[in-house]
């Protein structure tokens, strides 16, 4: 019998699915014809079948490795989920399964959001010299452009006699090695290749521009196929199986991967995430030269980015398999299936709600894996991105004002962790120092703890608008905005002072046994599963010292190599997740759970999509707060305890937003508004939770863009709209019944709110009284009669008087802090 019998054989009797039939009897094929030009039928034939038997076994043996993985995953996920306790300590299957993918307070076990986040750190701290060096300025840009190609052509094996370059490339080689090891740790299967030097970025518009051959042909010369590997065989490539290769690769890219898409196939059936990651290593470019050109034509220019979205994929995808096993969509099924389970045979009202459970967990992951932010239609809904990051750029440039209220929530995160509280205003000042910025940045960086700041662009808008997509024009315009504003220094501060902190903390603690901890640290650390046995391993892990100080180190933790490397890598993850958890409640950011309750299922470049993301827009802090205090004030154990941290959380919460409140308020030109109303307190407590616009309505019917509850409810997309309406066709129809138009102050007023950088808190007021309202004045004869309205307006609903009024070019005097004082009218 034949080799190709033996594969039809196993084909029929199920031992090999149809992929791996077609698989083998292919390379079957190939290898003959191969070998049959250097020797005889006979001869090659046996080769043939040798070299496809010994593909064949290696394949059977990674299968059954990742179907253990597997079967380990869903009894491991199964265990989490029934000893899951929520409010009332009862049990509760699909809260806890929702945990899996976002963690709540109730959740002791690893959820994909940390777990991701844990990974990616731990890869960005092996390169903290790299990013601290190549870090984006002030407009965006990364630095040192000519180091960063030194650092390439080092990289690929170059020796460019920059020392630094080699020691960058040896960081970076360092971190995604680990990468790789944690991926096939997972179940995955990438072999080691000492010459690997970067991943490709494939640009699916540039590449579906050109025709295949022509993509085929460009990329082929500037490949080095003696080091090319088909990883499905394990075998080298030839010549016409790699031109036949690269035709499959230009299809899958031009079509984002519908060509591998069975019409009709089920989830369970799509390819397991563990088999994905060989594709990305497929390619291997002779030298630095013809990756960067091919970069240039057909990717991503700059290495700096590819390598962080290198570090970003692998590392959500070593979470998923992490957490769900090799094939996540298939626990993800397990897990419904499981819900639907749980109900009682004829209980319709457990069915639906079991149903609305399950749904609800695929619009988690969908948030989470990115899939809902796919545009349906990318023009339309890379164009709305922009907008969105201009109206980001144009309104949000006081919104570091708003965030001094992280001072206080950072206060109260580490009192509730067991945390000094008398440091948080110098901690941060300190990181803010710029004598020793960077030297502070790279610290945090090596202990672990993200650098949004210095990898992302546009990365503070994320608190209020939970969106950096769209052209890259528009989002260097937001960051430029929100650097420039202070607020990206300052979040990045908060957030590395609290982990600092929190690290420097364990420390200190370290000579105590378990028992002998404070109440509210041990307690913290039972939260993330951390015991007495665990806490025994972190304690007596090597300290890491720094001027004096000492920090726990999730590194020292992760090359322990007197307990199992499993056992020391998920400890070390399992510190970092703590960390980077109790960070997002000292200084809020974007949840999950507060992105997919403002936007749900919907995707971009739709007008739901589109809709929905403008009702999204400076909405996102506020629900994160929901899902992080609120959530643990409410989770409390006893009456005493609830009310203790809700009552501190709400009042020292209003009293720092009425701080906030009133220095926009000074910062607009006008005195302190009264603090002796219920309105205005109203306003304090919704400026606390990011959400101050709609404290506005609490004593006028407008906003304070002149805009309604409507308006202001449906976002700032539909506000632009609105005013780009009465703009153009309102001034028409003026003009069409008679009326006098106002288009050029009108468009003064338009320029002065969705103008880049307008609302900038040190800025605005001196740009709007010695540029704006003048040129209002040349444009509007009423000019000065509105101006006295407004001033009308403030006394008669706010009982404020302005210090710099409207229209003048200079102050008459200074604010008048006694207003506060003042009964409101």
């Amino acid at each position: 019998m034949s080799l190709l019998d033996c594969i039809t054989n196993g084909n029929r009797e199920g031992n090999l699915t149809d992929d791996q039939a077609r698989l083998a009897s292919d390379l079957y094929i190939g290898l003959e014809v191969e070998y049959q030009g250097s020797m005889n039928r006979g001869a090659a034939q046996a080769r043939a079948a040798r070299e496809t038997f010994d593909s064949l076994k290696k394949l059977a043996s990674e299968k059954k490795r990742k179907k253990l993985l597997q079967v380990q995953a869903f009894k491991q996920v199964d265990k989490n989920l029934r000893e899951y306790r929520g409010f009332g300590d009862k049990e509760n299957y699909a809260k806890a399964a929702e945990a899996l993918i976002e963690q709540d307070v109730f959740s002791k076990f690893s959820s994909l959001v940390q777990r991701q986040q844990a990974i990616e750190q731990r890869a960005t701290s092996k390169m903290y010299d790299v990013l601290a060096t190549f870090k984006r300025n002030l407009v965006g840009s990364i630095r040192n452009k000519a180091k960063l190609k030194n650092m390439v052509r080092e990289v690929f094996g170059e020796d460019t006699g920059d020392l630094s370059a080699k020691e960058f490339s040896s960081a970076w080689k360092a971190a995604s090695e680990d990468l790789r090891l944690q991926f096939n740790r997972a179940g995955g299967s990438i072999p080691k290749r000492s010459d690997w030097g970067l991943p490709q970025s494939h640009d699916q518009i540039a590449v579906g521009k050109v025709r295949k051959n022509e993509w085929v042909m460009f990329t082929m010369s500037r490949l080095d196929p003696e080091k090319m590997i088909d990883h499905e065989t394990g075998l080298k490539m030839t010549e016409d199986r790699l031109m036949f290769a690269l035709q499959d690769v230009w299809e899958t890219i031009s079509s984002g991967g519908l060509n591998k898409v069975k019409p009709g196939a089920m989830a369970s059936n799509r390819k397991a995430l563990a088999n994905s990651r060989t594709d990305h290593r497929f390619l291997v470019f002779k030298d630095a030269d013809s990756w960067m050109e091919y970069q240039e034509k057909f990717g991503n220019s700059n290495p700096f980015d590819t390598m962080l979205g290198h570090i970003s994929s692998m590392s959500k995808e070593i979470a998923q398999m992490d957490v769900f096993g090799p094939n996540p969509i298939a626990t993800l099924d397990f897990i419904k299936t499981k819900i639907k389970q749980e109900v009682k045979p004829g209980d319709q009202k457990g069915i639906n709600k079991a149903r609305k459970s399950a749904a609800y967990i695929d619009t988690l992951y969908n948030g989470w894996s990115g899939r809902v932010n796919q545009p349906i239609d990318g023009f339309f809904g890379n164009t709305f991105a922009g907008i969105r990051s201009i109206l980001t750029s144009a309104q949000l440039g006081s919104a570091a004002i708003s965030a001094l209220t992280d001072f206080n929530f950072q206060r109260l995160t580490r009192g509730f962790v067991g945390l000094p509280q008398a440091s948080t205003v110098t901690d941060v000042l300190k990181i803010l120092n710029p004598l020793k910025a960077e030297e502070k940045g790279k610290l945090a960086v090596r202990l672990g703890l993200i650098a949004e700041g210095w990898t992302t662009v546009a990365a503070a808008q994320m608190r209020f608008v939970g969106d950096v997509s769209g052209p890259e024009i528009t989002r260097r315009i937001s960051d430029f905005v929100m650097r420039a504003s202070f607020l990206s220094p300052f979040t990045q501060a908060g957030r590395w002072a609290f982990g600092m902190e929190f690290l420097g903390y364990l420390a200190d603690q370290a000579p105590k046994a378990f028992n002998q901890l404070d109440e509210p640290i041990r307690a913290s650390l039972q939260r993330y599963g951390i015991g007495s046995d665990k806490w025994d391993v972190i304690r007596s892990t090597d300290l890491y010292e720094y001027d004096g100080a000492t920090f726990l180190s999730h590194e020292n933790i992760a090359a322990r190599t007197d307990i199992d490397s499993n056992t020391a890598r998920d400890l070390s993850l399992r510190v970092l997740e703590m960390i980077n958890t109790e960070t997002n409640f000292a200084v809020p950011s974007s949840s999950l759970r507060g992105k997919v309750a403002l936007i749900g299922n919907s995707n971009p470049g739709t007008i739901a999509g589109e809709l929905s993301r403008s009702f999204a827009m400076y909405k996102n802090f506020g629900t994160t707060l929901v899902n992080t205090h609120l959530i643990r004030g409410i989770a409390e154990k006893g009456v005493k305890r609830k009310g203790a941290y809700l009552a501190d959380f709400m009042i020292t919460g209003t009293v720092m937003g009425a701080l906030a409140l009133q220095m926009k308020e000074i910062s607009k030109g006008r005195d302190p508004r009264p603090m002796t109303s219920s309105g205005f307190w109203g306003a304090a407590f919704m400026q606390s939770g990011g959400l101050g616009i709609y404290g506005d309505f609490l004593m006028s019917d407008h906003n304070r863009f002149g805009g309604g509850l409507a308006q202001t409810i449906a976002g700032p997309v539909v506000g632009l709209g609105e005013d780009v309406l009465k703009l153009t066709m309102g001034n028409v129809q003026q003009a069409i019944e008679g009326e006098d138009t106002n288009f050029a102050a009108d468009m003064v007023k338009f320029a002065g709110r969705y103008t880049p950088g307008s609302s900038l808190w040190y800025s605005r007021l001196a740009l709007e009284r010695n540029i704006l309202n003048q040129l209002q004045q040349y444009a509007d004869p009423k000019a000065a009669r509105k101006f006295r309205n407004i001033e009308r307006k403030y006394v008669r609903e706010y009982n404020q008087s302005y210090w710099w009024r409207p229209g003048d070019a200079s102050p008459d005097r200074s604010p008048e802090f006694s207003n506060i004082f003042e009964e409101t009218r």
